[in-house]
């Protein structure tokens, strides 16, 4: 063909501005193609999504790995692309799922990169719900064959003879397009090559939970991709999506799981220390680098800052990636823009975390019942993980199993956990938030918006709810407080404070506080009636809420001090009938009501402790622990000490520390109890306990040698994971060299004995055995005489336990001493 005969394409004029003399034209991609072009490939160009692919120029700031994080996730990814993990070799299709924000697309886009550089790619897709171009399945097979096009010559012919034969291919089911525009020419192309192993053979799928045109073409893609596999063993295909119930579900079929490999990352241990690294580079990079660097604080910002941040990201790096564009802008003072994130000035005109509501306002608003969800979630702003979803359903008046159903389609924010301590035979579970700050959105309701409810008046409804239930299960009257008047605040006058004051405490406490509640807890207990735990916490949180109200109003102050007076006179009643000798119960009632007073002066180091591994199953134990254990510090233990203090004041008080102290030495003398640890103890330390008195002053301290070598080293993981180093605890006497360091024998028996390393079923004296010597010189002085004490006292035999501790076995003798002349002075007078 002669030159002349060659016509120059047709100018689109549709695009083209004439200004002057100079002509414009905006050229499209998709629509010029240079003159010769099949027209089979013209076609394929204009169903490619070019937004979709992982170094497109559409898409602004596409988020990567930060250097030097997600390091051995990558690794691992690019390994499992490149066959060499044995135990994925085997597995195709890798499903990379986590939470919104967890860093999935920044994950693809990185394996996307380190993959074209190896020569491994063959080609990616990136869904997106707010692009019209790729928030569909319609352009997928279309940007994949494209890509491959560029790859391999010969497939570009095939596909374009393809689309010249069926000019509507594109308009076929997408398994259609896989295999004629796909798999048939990529067949073809990689037929003369032998060895198949070097070739590309990595197709990155990102964000299928994005592709907005319905569930059923989202499985129609991943069934695409499992037959694909088993035509084509050797292509892999990495998909990365949010963990929706559906897709959970359609990844858990038979035909899928033999060749799936998946890696959640909500599991990631790693991502919190990488969110620090992230945060540190990027704060130092600000300091060094902002315009306005020299307005900075010395120091900034403060560790403590960075720490808080880390936590409230929750290892989602979304959270961290949004403050650091928040204070880097350009136009404002990075410190002025830190402290508006904490909420230490005025927020800007641009919030500081509007891209991240935005995205928790689109997950949340894809529920079905979306009121009834914003209740479920106030739970969980309310109470984190203590409530369990039958506990929920219970108070919000749902069917079991209702809650689960109504979150199926937000487990990219919330996550299910078994909680054993929530319910005794452990079936019940708890809903937990996989980022901190979603509580944080859901508090304000600036951020909210429509989606605010107010906290302080879900927690009267729900008390007023739980006030209704237990009293019907009681056999009273007392009515289900009005929904308006709790949602208008209006405690006092509302029929929650008239319930609040009808609520027969003692009745209900009772039968907590002895063997009667083990007696009923046997029966089969009527459909929708919590359990005794539920019981013991709705107790704690009862006494609680009155905490909350009862400075609002001179009616709420009378109604929470005439239920806390019922309560203590409960539990002294209770005390003084049906566990008149039990002198744990009493131990107990001292503690927990009366040596937390001011005027004993107990150290903050011994408040609040367990008096023991196991509950006191037949004594006030639960009851009373949970009851002050749920109340946090300042709503109402005062009052329940003080009031307890009033009625016991006199000759029951002595009488109840009598007891209590009884319990205390029984205990410490008790040599069969400890008997087993004391030996143990002085095997590992290769002491003979019988010359344990010659040199007292060698067991008070411990010397932490640092070498493997010795037979008595102990290997413990848990500090690893935080200071990544492994440290060695010998035991040894204090002093054999000069380099080593030293901690007490009680820290030592903490990590020795501690749950983590030695498990639930490890039964432990020793702590509740230092607590009780510790709490010996604040029982026994205020103890009236009391024959057992008595005789107990003159014996002093401490078990061989307790040599030990000296100093404590020694302050023990001498308070011994002291109760012993002072109740024989008292009786001479």
């Amino acid at each position: 063909m002669s030159q002349s005969s060659i016509q120059p394409p047709l100018l689109n004029l549709s695009r083209s501005i004439l200004a002057g003399g100079t002509f414009i034209q905006q050229v499209d991609q998709r629509q010029y193609i240079h003159s010769g072009e099949r027209t089979g490939y013209k076609r394929l160009l204009e169903n490619v999504a070019p937004a979709a692919l992982h170094d497109s120029g559409h898409v602004v700031d596409p988020p990567k790995c930060h250097p030097n994080t997600r390091v051995a996730i990558l690794d691992t990814i690019i390994h499992w692309a490149q066959g060499v993990r044995e135990e994925m070799s085997d597995k195709p299709l890798l499903w990379l799922k986590g939470g919104a924000g967890a860093g999935k697309s920044a994950i693809a886009r990185s394996v996307a990169e380190r993959c074209a550089k190896e020569g491994l790619l063959l080609g990616t897709f990136f869904f997106g719900a707010a692009d019209s171009t790729r928030n569909h399945v319609g352009n997928l097979v279309a940007t994949l064959s494209y890509q491959i096009s560029i790859l391999f010559p010969e497939f570009r012919d095939v596909v374009s003879t393809t689309v010249e034969e069926d000019p509507m291919i594109f308009d076929r089911s997408l398994r259609t397009q896989f295999t004629n525009l796909l798999l048939r020419p990529l067949s073809i192309a990689l037929s003369n090559l032998s060895e198949t192993n070097r070739i590309p053979r990595l197709i990155i799928i990102d964000g299928l939970d994005e592709c907005s045109t319905s569930i059923d073409s989202q499985r129609e893609l991943l069934f695409s991709l499992q037959e694909a596999t088993a035509t084509m063993p050797f292509i892999r295909f990495l998909v990365c999506s949010r963990p929706e119930n559906h897709l959970n579900s359609t990844f858990g079929m038979p035909r899928m799981t033999h060749i799936l490999w998946t890696i959640v990352l909500d599991d990631d241990i790693s991502a919190e220390e990488d969110i620090r690294l992230f945060l540190e580079d990027k704060f130092k990079e600000i300091r060094e680098g902002h315009i306005f660097k020299h307005t900075l604080p010395t120091a900034w910002p403060r560790p403590e800052i960075v720490e808080t941040l880390v936590k409230k990201s929750s290892g989602q790096f979304i959270y961290a990636a949004t403050v650091v564009k928040y204070v880097e802008s350009p136009k404002h003072r990075p410190h002025h823009r830190l402290d508006a994130v904490f909420q230490l000035r005025p927020a800007f005109k641009d919030l500081p975390f509007k891209e991240l509501d935005a995205l928790y306002r689109y997950i949340i608003s894809q529920a079905d019942n979306l009121d009834a969800v914003l209740d479920i979630f106030g739970f969980i702003v309310l109470y984190g993980g203590d409530m369990g979803t039958r506990d929920i359903e219970m108070i919000t008046q749902l069917d079991q199993g209702d809650v689960e159903v109504m979150l199926a389609d937000l487990h990219s924010i919330i996550t299910f956990r078994e909680n054993t301590s929530i319910s005794e035979n452990g079936t019940n579970v708890a809903v937990h938030f996989l980022h901190k700050s979603l509580a944080d959105f859901l508090s304000e309701p600036q951020r909210a918006g429509d989606f605010y409810r107010d906290l302080s008046a879900s927690q009267l409804l729900h008390l007023s709810r739980l006030i209704s239930i237990f009293s019907v299960f009681l056999g009273t009257s007392t009515l289900l407080a009005g929904d308006t008047d709790i949602l208008h605040n209006n405690f006092t006058n509302s029929p929650c404070c008239v319930s609040a004051w009808q609520f027969p405490i003692s009745e209900f406490s009772k039968p907590l506080l002895t063997v009667l509640y083990m007696q009923r807890n046997s029966k089969q207990e009527p459909p929708g009636i919590p359990s005794v735990y539920t019981d013991q916490v709705f107790l704690g949180y009862f006494l609680r809420y009155l905490g909350f109200v009862k400075d609002a109003t001179e009616a709420t102050q009378l109604v929470y001090l005439e239920q806390v007076r019922k309560y203590c006179e409960c539990v002294l009643s209770v005390l003084e009938d049906s566990l008149a000798e039990n002198w744990k119960a009493h131990l107990i009632f001292a503690y927990c009501h009366l040596l937390h007073d001011p005027r004993y002066r107990l150290p903050y180091r011994l408040s609040y402790h367990r008096l023991g591994d196991e509950p006191f199953d037949n004594t006030i134990w639960n009851a009373m622990m949970w009851g002050l254990g749920s109340i946090p510090e300042g709503d109402n233990i005062d009052e329940i000490i003080q009031i307890s203090h009033d009625l016991t004041d006199g000759i029951k008080q002595d009488k109840i520390f009598a007891l209590a102290a009884s319990f205390c030495i029984d205990f410490l003398c008790n040599e069969r109890r400890t008997s087993r640890e004391a030996n143990h103890l002085s095997k590992a330390m290769g002491i003979n306990r019988r010359k344990m008195g010659d040199h007292p002053w060698c067991w008070c301290h411990i010397g932490l040698r640092c070498f493997q070598g010795n037979r008595l080293a102990l290997w413990f993981d848990y500090f690893s994971k935080w200071k990544n180093t492994k440290i060695p605890m010998p035991f040894s006497r204090a002093g054999l060299h000069s380099g080593s360091r030293t901690s007490t024998l009680q820290r030592y028996l903490h990590y020795k004995f501690n749950d983590v390393f030695f498990g639930q079923d490890k039964r432990r004296e020793w702590p509740l055995y230092v607590l009780l010597m510790s709490l010996i010189p604040y029982i026994l002085p205020l103890a009236g005489r009391y024959e057992p004490l008595v005789t107990m006292c003159k014996k002093k035999c401490l078990a061989s336990i307790s040599q030990f501790w000296p100093k404590k076995s020694r302050r023990v003798r001498q308070e011994m001493d002291r109760y012993l002349r002072r109740v024989d002075s008292s009786n001479n007078i």
